[in-house]
């Protein structure tokens, strides 16, 4: 069964919504549904409702709420992750955000960083952002996610250490911790975050060139602990799903 993202909050059972533009056009000409469809539509404020196409209004998809799922909030991380992450690669950034998405971040961060490879081009940065959100988009409807994740501006590393006292934990995926054999701290960053539903955590990921140790020293002097992913070297792209899929079994599975 399909499933769509409104931007009403406040909602109740035997309402009528209507989808957004384009995915009208998607439930309407490319599924070809006719009134009496169902999909699941997802609310502003997270809730998720069975709901019926009952026509087409102004070339919108008109939907009637038949039911709220019960439980569907289970699907989030009791915790609110941003990916702070070096400017990669495009298809790599890309990456990052559909694979994020699905295993649970709730903001990317893009970061521009000394040893990036490539560099944000201003004149296409609004363009690639919303390449970005859709790809956010695309991902939270496939994998059932209640919110879409947001897609930032890129940020310079001073004006994310000004934003970081917003967090309750901030961590850095540093390759040397790996390297020197340290694997303790991510297991105890997870644990400790065990119960506090709502806490907000900043990761900083390097970009295919990784991190300076300038930067990881300025980081560290924010506040910021270091942590290794595992024994192995990841890639740029590789890393971010690493951690959130560490923390997912930490919070959602592990016993």
């Amino acid at each position: 069964m399909q499933r769509y993202f409104i931007d009403q909050t406040g909602l109740l059972v035997q309402d009528l919504v209507s989808l957004k533009a384009d995915d009208s056009r998607h439930f309407l000409r490319v599924m070809r549904s006719q009134p009496g469809a169902k999909a699941w539509l997802v609310t502003g404020d997270g809730q998720c409702y069975l709901a019926q196409l009952e026509g087409e209004v102004d070339r919108l998809a008109q939907f009637r709420l038949l039911e709220l799922q019960a439980e569907a909030d289970r699907v989030e991380l009791p915790v609110e992750v941003t990916i702070a992450c070096g400017l990669s690669k495009n298809d790599k950034l890309d990456y990052i955000v559909q694979k994020g998405t699905e295993c649970g971040a709730s903001h990317f961060q893009p970061l521009a960083l000394s040893r990036d490879v490539v560099k944000w081009d201003s004149k296409k940065a609004g363009q690639r952002l919303d390449r970005l959100q859709k790809i956010a988009k695309e991902a939270a409807e496939q994998c059932h996610r209640l919110r879409i994740p947001q897609v930032a501006q890129p940020l310079s590393l001073a004006q994310l250490l000004a934003q970081s006292a917003d967090y309750d934990a901030c961590l850095v995926a540093y390759e040397e911790d790996a390297k020197q054999g340290e694997h303790s701290r991510l297991r105890q960053a997870c644990q400790a975050l065990k119960g506090q539903a709502g806490a907000k955590v900043l990761v900083v990921f390097g970009s295919e060139g990784g991190l300076a140790p300038e930067e990881v020293s300025q980081l560290c002097e924010a506040g910021f602990q270091t942590v290794a992913l595992g024994p192995r070297i990841l890639r740029a792209e590789t890393a971010p799903i690493y951690f959130l899929s560490a923390l997912s079994y930490a919070l959602e599975l592990e016993l």
